[in-house]
């Protein structure tokens, strides 16, 4: 079960593109400083599950989260960090 970091936009660049076509069944997906643009549900392609997006960058950002993501805080996201392996970061 891999966790899978995005931090950078999808209008950026491709890493969550990249993430997307190495997602499978048990991963996770966690959006988090510019990569929560991808969490305003205009992405159709993001699983249907264990898609998560770091609040307080989507807050900074006003970025509204769409339904099926779930916000988590720091807590959540360390939680997530020790619950998968390997963690995999996205940034091209």
């Amino acid at each position: 079960m891999t966790l899978h970091i995005v931090n950078q936009s999808p209008f950026a660049g491709s890493a969550l593109s990249d993430c997307l076509d190495a997602f499978s069944d048990g991963d996770a997906l966690l959006l988090i400083e510019d990569g929560v643009y991808g969490a305003s549900g205009n992405q159709d392609r993001l699983p249907t599950s264990s898609v998560y997006c770091l609040s307080t960058d989507a807050l900074a950002r006003g970025v509204e989260i769409a339904s099926g993501i779930t916000a988590i805080d720091d807590e959540g996201w360390v939680a997530l960090c020790t619950g998968h392996n390997p963690i995999v970061s996205w940034f091209r």
